[in-house]
C-alpha cells in the first residue's frame, strides 16, 4: 500500500469536485476519511481528509468504500474533537438526535453515564429502568421477571415452551402427513409389490405423534377398505387424538356400522380408561341415534359412574318434521336406530294445510336401558325413571353405610 501527501500533477487524473466524505476501509487495517478531490484512469483515489491532508489510495489497497451523507461526515469531524467530559458528549447526544442518528446518540449517553453514576436523565434516555439501586435494561427487566423473548415478544417460560412444542408438532405433522400422502398412493399402484410397500410401511406406524395426521388422511378416505386399515393403525398409537377420534366414531350415526363396531372394540382394548364425559354428553343429544349409541357405549365400558346419566337418558324428548301427505310417519328420520317413541308422546304443531308439521315426541332408548340394566346387576325397571332414580339412591345409601361400618 502506498500513502503519500501528493503535488498537483503526480498522477494522470479525472478531477471531481468533493462533494461528500467517505470512508475507504484498507484491506491492511485501518480507515481513511475523507471526500475524494482525484480518481485516476486506473481507478487510485486522491482523497482529501477533514484535516486538509491529500492522500493517494490504490485501489488494491481498498476493502471497500462506505458512502457516507454530509450530517455523517459532521458527526465524525466533531466526535473527533468532542472533549471526554458529561456536558460535551450531552450536547453531541443532542446534536445527533436532532438529525435522528440514534445510536450515535445513545452511545454519547451512555458516555454520560459511565461518567456520571448519578445521572438519571441520560440512563432514562438510554431506555433504562430503575429497579432498586439497578438500572436495568428492557431486556434486564423482563428476565428479572421470569420472562423470555420468543417468536417476536416476551413471554412467559412456559407459554414459551407450549409454543415451541406446538411448532415442533406442526412440523412433525406436516412431515407425517406427506409421508401418509406417498404411502397412501402406493396403495393404488398395479404393482402388487408396491402396495405390500405400502401397506408395510403403514402397519409399521408405531410413533403417536402420526396420529393427527392420519386422522386428517382419513377424513378424506372414500374407500372403505383403506379407511378400515387406517382405523387399526389409529388404534395402535397412544395418543389423546386418537382416543378422541375412535370416540368420536362410535357417535357417528353416519358413518358404516362396522367401523363403529371396531372403533369400540379398540376403546375396549385401549391400554388406559376410555373417559366416559364424552358419551355422558352424547346422551344430551338431539339425535336419538345419538343417544342410543352414547348407551351402547357406556353398557360396554361398564363404568358405574355413568348409571346417574343414563337414568335421565331413559326417555328423551325430540323433535320430528312430518311431510305432508305421509299420514304422519313417512317424514320420521329420527327413529331409525334404537329409540322407539314412548306411549306418551308429546303433541305437534302444524305449519299449514300441506305445510310440513313438526312434532315432539318422548322416545324410550332400548340402548340406555340395557345398559343401565347391565350395570345395575340386572335390575329392570323398565323404562320408569323415577323407580330407576329410587333404586339407586337407596343402593347409595346402603352403600355409604356399608362402608361406614367398615371403619
Amino acid at each position: 500500500m502506498r500513502l503519500s501527501i501528493l503535488a498537483v500533477g503526480i498522477l494522470v487524473a479525472i478531477w471531481a469536485p468533493a462533494v461528500r466524505a467517505d470512508l475507504f476501509e484498507l484491506k491492511e487495517g485501518g480507515e481513511v476519511d475523507g471526500a475524494v478531490v482525484q480518481r485516476s484512469e486506473s481507478g487510485d483515489y486522491v482523497v482529501r481528509t477533514s484535516e486538509g491532508a491529500e492522500i493517494s489510495l490504490e485501489r488494491n489497497s481498498i476493502q471497500r468504500i462506505v458512502q457516507r451523507d454530509d450530517a455523517t461526515a459532521e458527526y465524525r469531524r466533531k466526535s473527533r474533537s468532542t472533549p471526554d467530559t458529561v456536558e460535551a458528549h450531552r450536547e453531541l447526544a443532542e446534536w445527533c438526535r436532532a438529525r435522528k442518528m440514534l445510536e450515535q446518540a445513545d452511545h454519547h449517553l451512555a458516555r454520560v453515564a459511565e461518567l456520571d453514576p448519578n445521572d438519571e436523565d441520560a440512563r432514562r434516555s438510554l431506555g433504562l429502568r430503575q429497579v432498586g439501586n439497578r438500572w436495568l435494561t428492557s431486556d434486564e427487566v423482563m428476565t428479572e421477571r421470569g420472562m423470555i423473548f420468543f417468536d417476536g415478544k416476551y413471554r412467559t417460560k412456559q407459554d414459551a415452551a407450549l409454543r415451541d412444542r406446538d411448532k415442533k408438532q406442526s412440523s412433525v405433522n406436516v412431515d407425517w402427513l406427506q409421508q401418509l400422502k406417498q404411502w397412501r398412493g402406493f396403495l393404488d399402484n398395479r404393482r402388487p409389490e408396491r402396495v405390500q410397500e405400502g401397506q408395510a410401511h403403514i402397519l409399521a406406524i408405531n410413533d403417536p405423534q402420526a396420529a393427527l395426521a392420519l386422522i386428517r388422511v382419513m377424513e378424506e378416505e372414500e374407500e372403505d377398505a383403506v379407511f378400515e386399515f387406517f382405523l387399526r393403525v389409529l388404534a395402535q398409537l397412544d395418543h389423546p387424538a386418537a382416543l378422541q377420534q375412535l370416540v368420536a366414531y362410535t357417535l357417528d350415526p353416519e358413518i358404516n356400522p362396522e367401523f363403529r363396531a371396531q372403533a369400540r372394540d379398540y376403546l375396549l382394548r385401549w391400554p388406559r380408561p376410555v373417559p366416559i364425559v364424552p358419551y355422558v354428553n352424547a346422551l344430551k343429544s338431539k339425535n336419538n341415534r345419538v343417544v342410543n349409541l352414547a348407551g351402547l357405549a357406556l353398557g360396554q365400558l361398564n363404568d358405574p359412574a355413568a348409571i346417574s346419566p343414563l337414568i335421565d337418558a331413559l326417555v328423551t324428548t325430540h323433535t320430528r318434521v312430518l311431510n305432508p301427505g305421509n299420514g304422519g310417519g313417512g317424514g320420521d328420520q329420527i327413529t331409525a336406530g334404537f329409540g322407539t317413541p314412548g306411549a306418551g308422546g308429546g303433541g305437534g304443531l302444524s305449519m299449514g294445510g300441506n305445510a310440513p308439521k313438526t312434532i315432539k315426541e318422548d322416545y324410550n332408548n332400548e340402548r340406555v336401558h340395557q345398559a343401565l340394566m347391565k350395570l345395575s346387576g340386572k335390575q329392570n325397571f323398565e323404562y320408569d325413571e323415577p323407580a330407576w332414580r329410587a333404586w339407586y339412591v337407596d343402593m347409595q345409601m346402603r352403600q355409604t353405610v356399608n362402608a361406614r361400618r367398615d371403619q
